[in-house]
């Protein structure tokens, strides 16, 4: 790996990182510790964390949740990583959700046996501009404005804005490359300690050059794709500009004959 070394790369990684809150949520410790702080909920108690679960959808495009937990009472729990700004994100919480709800559901089984489901969706930027650290979106009824709820919550958490709350101060923890050592969340502490100083350091190594492996390969092969296109077009402008001097064609024809030629190409083209 050229550059900074993997050593380098881990020790400059925070929870926002793909890669490394992956692999954290493996830890069913730090996702009950961070599912009781957003809800407000100490009570919270899981039985199962699972990183990057794939919900297969047969009839249209599948779902891969950061993490997805389930508590003792069978609630569902989908923790989503957001770092970047070019998504709908409110339409990808609905997506999750409803994909949530297929996999949950068993065959017969009644509307009112269905489970709770969050879908907790952190993210760098705060998208509604409202000036908080937490949302919460509830459904009301318009006339009379009174809440009512179907099961489905969407909880959304930004690291942009500090309103000096407990979160707030827990997201300032997931924005920092710095480890941790916070009394208040021990077992968030604790999960990236590991991973930047314990044991899982040398897992996080290995995803890490597993990780710029693949990226040098999806390089490399877009570079390969990228000169085959090139190569094509470059046939193809000889060929349009051979059959314009021939008469064969006329630069109204150009765009329908050879539609991969920008207007770049054809103004090229006509200026001989």
């Amino acid at each position: 790996m050229t550059g900074k070394t993997v050593q380098e790369i881990i020790d400059n990684m925070t929870v926002m990182d793909d890669t490394f809150f992956h692999k954290l949520v493996e830890d069913k410790g730090f996702c009950e510790e961070l599912l009781q702080v957003v809800l407000g909920n100490p009570n919270i108690r899981l039985v199962e964390a699972t990183s990057q679960k794939s919900l297969r959808n047969v009839k249209g495009r599948s779902v891969v949740l950061d993490a997805h937990c389930v508590d003792i009472s069978d609630d569902h729990f989908d923790l989503e990583m957001q770092h970047r700004d070019d998504d709908d994100h409110q339409k990808r919480v609905r997506y999750n959700s409803s994909n949530m709800d297929t996999y949950i559901a068993e065959k017969g089984t009644k509307f009112g046996q269905l489970p709770d489901i969050y879908v907790i969706y952190i993210s760098k930027n705060d998208f509604f501009g409202e000036g908080r650290t937490l949302y919460h979106v509830d459904r009301i009824l318009r006339e009379t404005k009174k809440i009512v709820c179907n099961g489905t919550n969407e909880i959304y958490v930004n690291t942009e804005i500090d309103d000096g709350s407990d979160i707030a101060e827990l997201m300032r923890i997931f924005k920092d490359p710095a480890v941790p050592n916070n009394s208040k969340f021990p077992r968030v502490c604790s999960g990236i300690r590991n991973l930047k100083e314990g044991k899982g350091r040398n897992e996080m190594c290995a995803l890490v050059e597993e990780y710029a492996e693949q990226k040098a390969k999806e390089y490399a092969e877009q570079k390969v794709r990228e000169c085959a296109e090139q190569k094509a077009k470059e046939v193809e402008k000889r060929l349009a500009d051979r059959m314009l001097k021939d008469g064969k064609l006329t630069m109204e024809d150009i765009s329908i004959y050879f539609p991969t030629l920008s207007d770049d190409d054809i103004n090229e083209l006509e200026r001989g």
